[in-house]
């Protein structure tokens, strides 16, 4: 190993001698001190390493009898050294550029924030700028616990903050406090969250308002928080005998109503769809904040109607972005399609149901579900209804406002 590392700091030349009785002047070479190794020998050729000390001195065994030495390859730290003198502008010129890219990648230069929904943005970004978190910051000035704990403290509304640095980018992520809804304590009535025909009535506490097979609406009340005792026919009243006030409490009970949800789909017989043709423009391009060279591709204007891909790192530095991306344009073509009933039939009714899924909310069995062909069959939309019926639990309470009851 230390001969090796000798070898390179002295330089290494690899040669190839041609003539015949190469022995010769090997054997001259090795005589006269001269270190050769890892030679390779052909029917008139062979090829060996020399040092670079000893290589005038086995120049001259060539020539002096009539051999062509032939140098194939220089190695080692002296040729290294000519060759960084003929191209020091380069070699400065990378290596202010190396330093400079650390440099600039050990400041923050982007900050991304996720998780936060009630908390305004402005609000968790300033608060971490304030413990020494912004865009410009350098990475060592800062503690990620330290910052971390500061915006708990200062955000109350925040459970869980955590800082996660990825290069030049910073991701904030946080996970906001849950606070319990508004619970209903006092008095209430149990009233309708929808339309439909009451199938089923159970009341725990208070007075039933419907009863079954009534038509309601959404709001209606089911079941009344306000009870006006009612006097019983198997006990005698006296005439002189005050009537019990009417009072209040929390209505509790289920109701359960035919409810009907419907949804609307249509599907065009003949329409445009636009697809890929295969063809593609491939580019790779380096942004500065000055101008944007072209290293791979052709400078094409692309195709009339085409989608775009575009890869790629970017940094942002005080001077402006510096990036490379990869852009990839695909051409789209236009292609008329024209659905057969069948077809129109099925695409509009699968719209149908996802309307009708997303006004009730809830998934819908298919088996039940109800279609109805609204057009003509010379209309170019081909349009369809979809109905469901179900029977559900549709009381919720609602609070009693004051004065409800009359008092």
């Amino acid at each position: 190993m230390a001969r090796r590392f000798l070898d390179q700091l002295g330089g290494i030349i690899t040669v190839n001698l041609r003539g015949s009785k190469l022995e010769k002047v090997m054997n001259l070479a090795l005589s006269r001190g001269i270190f050769i190794w890892d030679i390779k020998k052909s029917d008139e050729t062979v090829n060996f390493k020399v040092r670079s000390s000893g290589y005038e001195a086995l120049k001259e065994i060539a020539d002096e009898n009539g051999f062509i030495l032939e140098v194939t390859g220089k190695e080692g730290l002296p040729f290294f050294k000519k060759i960084a003198q003929r191209r020091l502008g380069f070699i400065v010129g990378g290596l202010i550029f190396v330093t400079a890219l650390y440099l600039m990648s050990s400041f923050i230069w982007l900050i991304e924030l996720s998780g936060n929904k009630n908390v305004k943005s402005n609000s968790i970004i300033s608060t971490a700028a304030r413990h020494g978190v912004y865009k410009g910051a350098a990475k060592w000035s800062f503690s990620r616990s330290e910052v971390e704990e500061a915006i708990l403290r200062d955000i109350s509304e925040l459970t869980y903050v955590k800082l996660d640095i990825q290069g030049v980018k910073l991701n904030i992520q946080v996970v906001e406090k849950v606070f319990p809804g508004e619970e209903i304590n006092g008095p209430c009535h149990m009233v309708a969250s929808k339309d439909g025909v009451v199938e089923e009535i159970l009341v725990l506490d208070g007075q039933a308002s419907v009863k079954e097979g009534d038509v309601i609406a959404k709001g209606d009340i089911l079941i009344s928080g306000i009870v006006f005792p009612q006097k019983s026919p198997y006990v005698e009243q006296k005439e002189d005998a005050e009537e019990e006030a009417p009072y209040l409490l929390r209505a509790r009970g289920k109701v359960k109503a035919r409810v009907w949800y419907e949804g609307y789909g249509e599907c065009k017989i003949l329409t445009e769809k636009t697809v890929l043709s295969g063809r593609e423009i491939n580019k790779v391009l380096l942004e500065t904040p000055w101008k944007e060279f072209i290293l791979k591709g052709r400078r094409e204007s692309g195709f009339p109607l085409s989608q775009q891909k575009v890869t790629g790192k970017k940094i942002k530095t005080p001077l402006g972005n510096f990036g490379i991306r990869r852009l990839v344009i695909a051409e789209q073509i236009k292609e008329s399609i024209r659905y057969s009933e069948s077809e129109a039939i099925e695409i509009a009714r699968e719209k149908a149901l996802e309307h009708l899924e997303a006004r009730s909310g809830k998934a819908v069995d298919k088996k039940a579900l109800k279609t109805e062909i609204l057009s003509l069959p010379s209309d170019p939309v081909l349009r369809i209804k979809a109905s469901m019926e179900t029977i559900e639990d549709i009381a919720v309470a609602r609070a009693i406002k004051t004065g409800e009851n009359g008092n």
